[in-house]
């Protein structure tokens, strides 16, 4: 006789569980473990499996005579929904609705809707919808990528009325903000700031003090739940860093990724591992899911067991993409924020002391924006400037964003208002094939056909001045600037060129911004209306306006 008895879960995550009994027969054992998620108690020889595999079983069960018990009521499922007192800051598109629903009635899940879906204003709405409902004292948002933490800032700031602070966070002797080390962000730990919001980084949980006072914070409820951004940064478990991400359990977590893992199913086992849907160790999930061979046997040959994972992985995930939702609008703009090394920074602020020294001088030119072409090339590439230190931060998220977006079949179109930014901007992506357009090029129509008609052509780059007016590039839907042209209009012309008749989705923008820099300053005067936005016309500024806005731009 098969018993299945429905009541509170014990080893699995959720409310409810199935209890299932038999007496032993392979075919019956087989059905059972087909579900990714089960726990065999050998001393009932008891399999607890997930509630909602009820229908899977009994299918694969058969014919055979069921006896069903519930301690529950079954016949209603428990929804979660949204708190008194909740009220949007920005009204969400209907997917965003539907993720916030997701997250408010599933407690630990994968968030991978594809880039441009706006993930993180549906963690800021979770996050802040399970404050009211559970009184959670902090949110902890860890991101994989370093400067995204500026990014997360300002999002929680636009679609929340909550606090946010990065771990570390601190003001030297000039009242510019920068965050400080590991033993500044152990100290916010220790004495947590008045923010509900707390971020950090994932580097910072190799300190060792860092990552066990989080795991306590997430013990004792005070850290009630944890998002984790761009997860697939984080796939080796074996590291100081995926270790220290394991020992982290809150009691709500949500994974985030743009990125699809089933091309390789191992990075798949920190997700499922972190999240609590994976109960095996790594050497485990590898042999059940890897071929080994090569020399001693110990090389990763191929995979199996493949629908078995991406079973687990859609049980547990929330993925949409953007050509099936249809309520998102023409245009999604993104500002990314990078945070400099200290050499870069180091070279930004020479040529800032320099400026501020000759600042009477470059009022009174011409074009005193001109003046300051150095210091917005110093965001954008030392090796400008420097024959020693070549650093960006905005090409080492370019690589990491066009390998995303590459990644899904998609195309990127890459702008600076510089050649020499172009160049080494081609030069790290040259394995996408790119087509390149400057000034110099002599053929731009050839360019701009291969990238429209090539599918290994996955990139273009080029100049806003060449290549922003004129040309059809909508084989592509994500766009990004590197740096900004003076004003608004020149801008949405280079953006149009993959929107325009003939575009088959929606367009993302996004715009990498060196955080503290010339860069925000820049960004804010194109993207806002008002008086110092209209003292520019093509670039140019009135005479009356000339001190006030080089003061403001270099304040």
């Amino acid at each position: 006789m098969i018993t299945i008895e429905i009541k509170a879960a014990t080893n699995l995550n959720g409310d409810n569980s199935l209890y299932v009994t038999f007496p032993y027969d392979l075919e019956l054992i087989s059905v059972v473990k087909r579900s990714p998620f089960r726990h065999y108690d050998p001393a009932t020889k008891t399999w607890e499996l997930p509630e909602k595999q009820l229908p899977k079983i009994l299918e694969g069960f058969g014919n055979r005579p069921i006896t069903i018990k519930a301690n529950i009521d079954t016949t209603e499922s428990k929804v979660i929904e949204l708190p008194e007192g909740f009220n949007f800051k920005t009204k969400p598109f209907s997917h965003q609705l539907e993720g916030l629903e997701y997250g408010l009635n599933n407690g630990r899940f994968l968030l991978g809707d594809e880039q441009g879906l706006g993930k993180t204003k549906q963690v800021i709405d979770i996050a802040v919808a399970r404050k009211l409902i559970y009184g959670y004292k902090h949110c902890l948002i860890i991101t994989g990528v370093n400067g995204l933490k500026w990014n997360w800032r300002k999002e929680v700031a636009t679609h929340s009325n909550e606090k946010a602070w990065i771990l570390g966070t601190r003001y030297n002797s000039k009242g510019k903000e920068y965050v400080g080390s590991n033993l500044d962000k152990l100290e916010d730990l220790n004495h947590l700031p008045d923010s509900y919001f707390l971020i950090t980084n994932v580097e910072s949980l190799r300190h060792e003090g860092i990552c066990n006072k989080i795991q306590e914070l997430c013990k004792k409820g005070v850290i009630g739940i944890v998002a984790i951004d761009e997860i697939h940064k984080c796939k080796n478990p074996s590291s100081q860093q995926g270790k220290a991400i394991l020992k982290i359990q809150p009691k709500d977590r949500i994974a985030m990724t743009g990125t699809p893992l089933m091309n390789t199913p191992l990075d798949l086992y920190i997700v499922l591992k972190w999240l609590g849907y994976e109960k095996h160790s790594f050497y485990q999930f590898k042999k059940h899911f890897c071929i080994m061979g090569g020399y001693g046997g110990y090389e990763v040959i191929g995979y199996k067991n493949l629908s078995e994972l991406r079973e687990q992985v859609d049980t547990i995930m929330l993925r949409r993409l953007k050509k099936d939702v249809l309520d998102l609008p023409d245009k999604i703009y993104t500002t990314d924020y990078v945070e400099m090394s200290p050499a870069q920074e180091k070279i930004y602020n020479d040529v800032l002391d320099e400026i501020r020294d000759n600042i009477d001088k470059i009022k009174l030119s011409n074009n005193p924006l001109a003046q300051l072409i150095r210091l917005r090339q110093a965001t954008g590439f030392t090796g400008i400037l420097s024959s020693s230190i070549k650093e960006s931060a905005k090409l080492d998220r370019l690589e990491e964003l066009v390998e995303e977006i590459t990644a899904s079949g998609r195309k990127v179109i890459v702008f600076s208002n510089w050649t020499d930014v172009t160049k080494p901007a081609y030069e790290r992506l040259k394995r996408y094939n790119p087509a390149y357009i400057t000034g110099e090029t002599v053929n731009r129509v050839e360019e701009e056909n291969r990238f429209q008609n090539d599918p290994r052509c996955k990139v273009i780059i080029g100049t806003i001045g060449a290549m922003g007016t004129g040309l059809t590039l909508t084989a592509a839907d994500t766009v990004i600037f590197l740096d900004e042209p003076w004003n608004r209009a020149l801008k949405e012309q280079a953006e149009d060129r993959a929107h325009r008749i003939g575009t088959a989705s929606n367009v993302n923008i996004i715009t990498l911004v060196c955080q503290g820099t010339i860069d925000e300053k820049i960004s804010q005067l194109i993207q806002k209306k008002g008086a110092m936005a209209d003292m520019l016309v093509d670039g140019k500024v009135p005479e009356q306006n000339k001190s006030e806005l080089i003061d403001w731009l270099i304040s």
